[in-house]
């Protein structure tokens, strides 16, 4: 946020000049050639929803409103018959279930006057009218197929002692580095890396954690360590995705992985995806990477999105 006029001017970025490619950050990485490769790696076409529902409680941000437009409304035909309409509205928090993280979400003004997001990008692409000019989740209007590959820390590092990540047990480079190594797998341009934390498990077995005002209120989750950054950045990572409520640990402290991820490598952010069924059929079926889609909101100055995810395996 900026307080005045002046906090502003002084924190304007380098400009962009229209390079719409650029702005588009790791996006970029999923060319013709990742897509097609992606749609050759499903085995039986089964296809896996990797979104909560919307109408389930949230993290942190306020719970969906539905609301009824026409509730049953009776239209009359000839003969005494009638059409019966129903239609609705919501009220939604793009970031309050399965969804991404736009670069604009996340910024850092740094003492050295370097633009505050990706691409050296400054306050004027999200000043004074709320919403982002170049980096909102119109970067993603595109749509998403490319290949995911699961990380299955669960069972990687927790070896049947936990349903999920407990206290403590966080993802850092070695792990990634032993995990690819263990199960043959060269990172691709393009990637989403799919991070398996168990956090829903979590969730189950620590009621009230995650629950302001709860007698048992500590919201801690394990996550992505930002000492991962050079592994994504040389990879040409497309996305990390979790199943915990922000990638990397929380509490988040200073927010390192969001802003090497979003700010300074153009690497998106998926969090809270609903990944129980995929990591199910994988475990059976032996799977480490599949096709990878998502359709976010053509909503292109917003800092989030619903993710509308699946995987076919």
């Amino acid at each position: 946020m900026c307080s005045s006029d002046h906090d502003h001017v002084s924190h304007i970025g380098r400009p962009r000049g229209g390079d719409e490619t650029a702005r588009r950050g790791a996006y970029s990485y999923i060319t013709p050639q990742t897509v097609q490769h992606a749609l050759t790696l499903p085995r039986s076409g089964t296809v896996i929803p990797l979104n909560l529902a919307l109408d389930t409680p949230t993290i942190g941000r306020p719970n969906l409103v539905h609301h009824a437009r026409m509730h049953n409304q009776t239209r009359p035909l000839p003969n005494g018959r009638f059409n019966v309409v129903n239609d609705d509205s919501v009220e939604l928090a793009l970031q309050s279930h399965t969804h991404w993280d736009a670069l604009a979400h996340w910024g850092v003004i740094e003492n050295d006057g370097s633009g505050v997001f990706y691409g050296g990008v400054g306050l004027d692409d999200t000043w004074p009218e709320f919403g982002s000019k170049t980096l909102g989740m119109g970067t993603l209007a595109g749509g998403i197929v490319t290949r995911g590959v699961l990380f299955d820390m669960v069972d990687y590092l927790e070896q049947g002692q936990s349903t999920y990540l407990r206290d403590g047990v966080n993802i850092d480079a070695a792990a990634i580095r032993s995990y690819l190594s263990d199960h043959q797998i060269e990172l691709r341009p393009g990637d989403a890396a799919i991070f398996y934390t168990g956090f829903q498990h979590r969730l189950l077995e620590n009621e009230g954690a995650w629950v302001r005002g709860s007698a048992n209120f500590n919201p801690v989750a394990s996550g992505v360590l930002p000492d991962t950054l050079d592994i994504w950045a040389e990879g040409k990572t497309f996305a990390l995705v979790a199943d915990n409520p922000s990638v990397e640990p929380n509490p988040m402290g200073e927010g390192l992985l969001h802003a090497g991820a979003l700010k300074r490598l153009g690497i998106y952010l998926g969090e809270l995806f609903d990944l129980e069924a995929l990591v199910t059929h994988c475990r059976a079926s032996g799977q480490k990477e599949f096709t990878f889609m998502s359709v976010p909101l053509n909503l292109p100055k917003a800092f989030g999105s619903p993710a509308n995810a699946l995987a076919i395996v």
